[in-house]
């Protein structure tokens, strides 16, 4: 078998043929053939993903704009379909191109107008449209999903019918739960969905579009139904597919892939040297939301001995389902004064400084998170961290070595593990030295697994059947 190019750029499908020296074995790698590496510098591939850099700074967009500039430098030929608010006069469904990026993106314009039903947040017939016409003018030979949110589950049943392979990232819960993040209204961690449950959490903020109970269970096995389309479905920790599980889902369907960070930008940093009586710098990084957290921190660092230690806070304040003050709820009233210091959203590029000014990190989540991004780039900094011990945050650390595993929502645990660093500096010393040997997967490594799930899905794939044909 060898490999062969069509009209969308090279297919990476078998063919039957007389390959000559051309298929040989590469040495060292069994299976993997000179064809496969000179194919796929020419591969177009494209990303999928309801936000982007720099209009949307979060952890998934972060992670597709880090793997899209880690395989531009693979020689993949790497394209965007992303998301926007758009301007003023743009309709939805109208895609725009953008040029901020060093690899093409193309941008479709939605607003979340127009919902009647809850299906209506999941499938929507203008993305839909748009996504196949899109796809009707450019050639691809792949297609990897990363949140479908803004842009249709859809976009499955277009890459399928157009002949397109597709692999779909589950970085968070979204498509089970319409919350994204298995939290319930009432602050708890949810281990499965139940369609009563659910529609408890769900019907104070939804109102008309959840009817009931009926809905959800439809939309369970509409997302069972979409779950199959693709190739290959992604997951970042093993610990995030229980709840997939539950509903049906089997487990052989997932690659664990842990996801990259960028050690370039952050490994240089100097180790922090905290002497004694100097205050313990602790940061907090993400959005203020309450699966995050934040007020589990605050109320553990306001049992601290005043002066001890500084709190910096770094993320946005943004609406959660119907919360729209979180945020200010949380931090009301304190302030320097405290010790506590609200810096404000950040990019992606300002980590190095915000890093530069931090001894350690505290991830109080609250929720079961797929990965734990800003723990990661912690550590790559050489910073240690405190992190709840639930969902993939659990994986972050090595306890005692590189931080510490906290229960989630232990308020006295957190505070009492506070205190100690606080005290204890040559124990602080200690996970920081841990810190700095600690190993954290870049970008490149992450790309160049998925490159291989790419490579295996289209060999899979065989011969592409263009439409019409």
């Amino acid at each position: 078998m060898g490999l062969t190019l069509t009209g969308r750029g090279c297919s990476l499908r078998p063919t039957v043929g007389n390959g000559g020296d051309r298929n040989e074995e590469l040495p060292g790698d069994p299976g993997r053939r000179k064809d496969d590496d000179e194919c796929m510098s020419s591969m177009r591939l494209l990303l999928v993903c309801h936000g982007l850099p720099p209009e949307s700074v979060g952890g998934v967009e972060q992670h597709v704009d880090g793997l899209a500039r880690a395989l531009m430098g693979m020689g993949i030929d790497v394209h965007v379909y992303s998301k926007t608010p758009g301007e003023a006069g743009q309709p939805q469904g109208m895609v725009v191109a953008d040029d901020s990026q060093p690899y093409p993106v193309h941008r479709v314009v939605y607003r979340y107008e127009d919902l009647e039903q809850m299906a209506d947040l999941y499938r929507v017939r203008v993305l839909d449209q748009s996504f196949a016409d899109f796809l009707g003018e450019h050639s691809f030979d792949l297609a990897h999903l990363h949140h479908l949110t803004g842009i249709s589950v859809g976009a499955l049943d277009q890459l399928q019918l157009a002949g397109i392979p597709s692999v779909l990232s589950l970085h968070d819960y979204w498509m089970i739960c319409p919350r994204g993040q298995m939290w319930h209204r009432e602050g708890s961690a949810c281990d499965r969905v139940e369609a009563q449950r659910c529609a408890d959490c769900l019907q104070p903020g939804f109102g008309s579009l959840l009817q009931g109970p009926e809905d959800l269970r439809q939309h369970y096995a509409s997302t069972l139904t979409s779950l199959a389309l693709p190739a290959q479905l992604v997951i970042p920790s093993a610990k995030a597919i229980p709840p997939f599980a539950d509903l049906g889902l089997p487990p052989e369907r997932f690659l664990v892939v842990e996801n990259g960070v960028d050690c370039r930008a952050l490994s240089p940093l100097a180790p922090p040297r905290p002497k004694d009586g100097e205050a313990l710098r602790i940061g907090y990084l993400g959005s203020l939301i309450p699966s995050k957290g934040l007020h589990v921190l605050l109320e553990a660092f306001s049992h601290l001995p005043a002066g001890s230690a500084s709190l910096h806070i770094h993320g946005n304040r943004v609406p959660y389902h119907g919360d729209l003050d979180y945020g200010e709820r949380c931090l009301s009233g304190l302030g320097p004064e405290q010790g506590i210091h609200d810096h404000g959203p950040y990019q992606t590029e300002d980590l190095p400084q915000i890093l530069a000014g931090l001894d350690l990190l505290v991830a109080p989540a609250l929720w079961r998170e797929a990965f734990g991004l800003t723990v990661r780039e912690g550590l790559a900094a050489g910073r240690p961290a405190l992190v709840s011990a639930i969902g993939g945050l659990a994986e972050a650390v090595t306890e005692g070595v590189d931080g510490l595993l906290l229960e989630a929502g232990n308020v006295e645990q957190l505070s009492q593990a506070l205190s100690r660093l606080c005290e204890d500096r040559q124990f602080l010393q200690q996970l920081l030295a841990g810190a700095a040997r600690r190993e954290v997967r870049g970008f490149e490594a992450m790309a160049q697994e998925l490159l291989d799930c790419y490579r295996r899905v289209l060999a899979e794939a065989g011969p592409r059947q263009e439409k019409g044909s």
